[in-house]
């Protein structure tokens, strides 16, 4: 029977930093982070871009792969969106970030477990958060976790939130580069 040793979230914080390593602790289990593909990347760069001037303009910020203190998980979401008095209260030089963004994204790669999805969607909604949003670049479709619904979302649909009135994007723009 294999044993796994854990870690609590005040150890997981005073480790020291590794140039070019990042690890997230999802319930005590330390788990490093690959390097993103340039799809991620490119998908990230479009969604800071349709989301950016938005959450801006409402007060709040638009933050790519910070790490956020959720209880005592540590994790790097793609992409967070702080909404205006989460972003006023924060300290915006100390990671990790204990204010809850709104929405968070997460673009799953081809190296990532269901299992580990799932754990994370489930930390981020015990969490508070309002929004998760989960992107599946090869298949080209999304989800859109909340506490009460999932829904899934294809080339067809337009992405809204209740969150970011007035904002949308069209799903098909959103991957029309892959």
């Amino acid at each position: 029977m294999a044993t796994t040793s854990l870690m609590t979230a005040e150890q997981f914080d005073r480790l020291p930093s590794e140039e070019g390593l990042r690890y997230e602790l999802l319930h005590g289990e330390m788990v490093e982070v690959s390097s993103a593909n340039p799809v991620h990347n490119d998908l990230l760069t479009s969604l800071i871009i349709a989301l950016g001037l938005t959450v801006r303009r409402q007060g709040g910020a638009v933050l790519p792969d910070t790490e956020f203190a959720f209880g005592e998980s540590r994790l790097r979401p793609d992409l967070a969106v702080l909404p205006a008095e989460a972003w006023k209260r924060m300290d915006h030089f100390k990671v990790p970030v204990s204010e809850m963004p709104a929405i968070v994204v997460e673009i799953v790669s081809p190296s990532e477990s269901a299992y580990g999805v799932d754990k994370k969607i489930g930390i981020y909604l015990q969490s508070g958060i309002s929004e998760v949003w989960v992107i599946y670049p090869e298949t080209k479709h999304l989800y859109v976790h909340t506490a009460s619904e999932v829904r899934h979302l294809t080339s067809s649909a337009t992405m809204e939130s209740a969150l970011l009135p007035g904002w949308s994007l069209p799903v098909a723009d959103l991957f029309s580069r892959l």
